[in-house]
């Protein structure tokens, strides 16, 4: 354990004043060099307030009232004489019988193990917020993974694929489309680069001979690869082909010529 770790661990006891007047020390000057023990310092010393308040008084037994009585009526008779005889004899300190510091010491173990368990219950909170966290971002994973095998393995799917139009085939395209499933996804390599401000849309063509629909926008990476996965998409429309554009951003309702891919069932 380092030495930051044995501070840390100590907090909880000096919040409630349970250390050692050496240890006090210490960790004072630890505290005055590390930000992060004073700020969850702040936090202990809150809790540790708020457990006084909630602990509810305990009524003292019965004995220990009669004691009390008793040691305020002798105390009343001697007062007198003990003011004369202060003037010429001290006053030798009073002793305090080992059980008269038995509830102050009971107190501040209660206070200790209720920061622990505090401390302790808020570190099982953080650690189950991060979990819930990694879980609802593999949970979208796993949904789009499914939804791409669900496109792509689909009974009725269509497979087309795009090339440049009127030049070398360098950049491709291949899409894959059920109107059963409404599925779309489009996986594309070798694509150019775009000027800024500027995005590839695919555009899927109705074999009715209807106006092309827009089926989504998308940007090559560094590699000058782009994916395009689409779930409830088509309504049913059947396809004879798909197209490329290069639209202004967000994209258009329309096709922006000229095509710069485009490819047939």
């Amino acid at each position: 354990m380092t030495g930051h770790e044995q501070y840390r661990e100590d907090l909880a006891l000096y919040a409630v004043g349970a250390l050692t007047p050496e240890e006090n020390k210490d960790l004072a000057l630890h505290l005055a060099e590390c930000p992060s023990c004073r700020e969850e310092l702040q936090g202990l010393q809150a809790a540790a307030a708020q457990i006084v308040l909630a602990v509810e008084p305990v009524r003292p037994p019965s004995a220990f009232r009669d004691q009390l009585l008793a040691t305020f009526e002798v105390g009343s008779a001697g007062r007198q004489v003990d003011r004369e005889a202060s003037h010429s004899t001290p006053r030798p300190p009073s002793q305090r019988t080992p059980w008269f510091w038995v509830p102050a010491f009971a107190t501040v173990l209660f206070s200790v193990a209720l920061l622990a368990l505090w401390k302790q219950n808020r570190d099982l909170t953080e650690r189950n917020r991060d979990l819930v966290v990694k879980l609802g971002a593999s949970q979208k994973t796993l949904e789009r993974a499914n939804e791409l095998v669900n496109a792509l393995t689909a009974a009725d799917a269509q497979r087309v694929t795009l090339v440049t139009t009127g030049g070398k085939v360098q950049p491709e395209a291949k899409a894959v489309y059920s109107s059963r499933a409404a599925s779309l996804v489009l996986l594309a390599d070798h694509l150019s680069a775009l000027p800024a401000h500027k995005t590839y849309e695919l555009w899927l063509l109705p074999a009715n001979g209807s106006q092309p629909v827009p089926a989504g926008t998308f940007k090559p990476d560094g590699r000058g690869s782009a994916v395009l996965v689409l779930s409830q998409f088509g309504g049913g429309i059947t396809a004879k082909g798909f197209a490329v554009t290069v639209e202004n951003e967000p994209g258009s309702s329309t096709p922006t010529m000229p095509i710069v891919m485009s490819g047939t069932v």
